[in-house]
């Protein structure tokens, strides 16, 4: 009998060690998922506050449409009654590049849009405005 109890005794403690290290592995496993998801996360955040903002997220006509539009019109034939100016009349075609770069810049009511676009975004508003004037 002492041996019974003896080998009974050995097996509860390899079983509780066997546990121990079950747990241990379950552990790491958990820690190593954890940390996976945290770098897919990382990423996925890193991507999101960067594609906005990255030069071939946008093109000129969708920057028109979201900037320019609500007022100059989808068409760019302004509003006359409301002081706005076409943008495909034949004032505005013969203005050079520089000159509406410097009239989205400089005017007090383009003030919130240049604020809100880079110099090449300025450019490739300007670029659509010279698709649709032809």
């Amino acid at each position: 009998m002492a041996s019974f109890a003896t080998t009974k005794a050995k097996d509860a403690k390899c079983h509780g060690v066997h546990q121990v290290v079950q747990i241990a592995v379950k552990g790491k496993a958990i820690m190593k998922m954890t940390k996976l998801a945290m770098l897919v996360l990382t990423i996925a955040v890193a991507l999101f506050i960067l594609i906005p903002s990255l030069s071939w997220a946008d093109d000129g006509a969708t920057l028109y449409k979201t900037k320019c539009a609500a007022c100059h019109g989808v068409d760019g034939a302004g509003k006359p009654a409301a002081k706005i100016p076409s943008l495909v009349s034949d004032d505005a075609k013969k203005l050079s590049d520089a000159d509406m770069t410097k009239a989205v810049t400089e005017k007090p009511k383009h003030a919130g849009v240049a604020k809100a676009l880079t110099p090449d975004q300025i450019k490739m508003v300007i670029g659509y405005i010279r698709s649709i004037q032809k």
